[in-house]
């Protein structure tokens, strides 16, 4: 299996790999913007498939790591792995004395994100969500 790890990743591959891992669908319009305001994106693809990805932001001071993803029938082959060390590779590069690197992940991904050094955290999430009715347009 011969992986290869690029910067491009299509709105059409981002959508695809967030659905194949059962995450929640994001307008084409906001994934475009979400892409093109990443600090940094590395894709995963045998051959023409794209079989994961993840991306970044930051301020200067910390690091967020987002949508890590990787196909259910690409996953345990150490493409999640790869996806994480060319991150980690990136934020290395980066002018800083000191840098939080954030990620948020569910309960059966913590032992992955342990491996690679990671520590549990307390954290806080709010999930907004605009809709017709809440905005006053019924």
């Amino acid at each position: 299996m011969n992986v290869t790890y690029s910067n491009n990743l299509s709105v059409e591959n981002y959508c695809l790999l967030r659905k194949s891992v059962g995450f929640y669908d994001i307008p084409k319009e906001q994934v475009k913007l979400a892409l093109e305001k990443s600090d940094y994106i590395i894709a995963a693809a045998i051959g023409d498939i794209p079989v994961g990805m993840a991306r970044l932001m930051t301020d200067g001071t910390q690091v967020f790591i987002m949508d890590v993803v990787v196909h259910p029938d690409f996953q345990k082959k150490g493409i999640g792995k790869g996806l994480m060390e060319h991150i980690i590779e990136f934020i290395k590069t980066m002018e800083y004395t000191r840098m939080l690197v954030n990620l948020i992940t569910d309960e059966s991904k913590t032992g992955f994100y342990e491996k690679l050094g990671f520590n549990r955290a307390e954290g806080m999430r709010l999930w907004l969500e605009k809709d017709e009715a809440k905005n006053g347009k019924q």
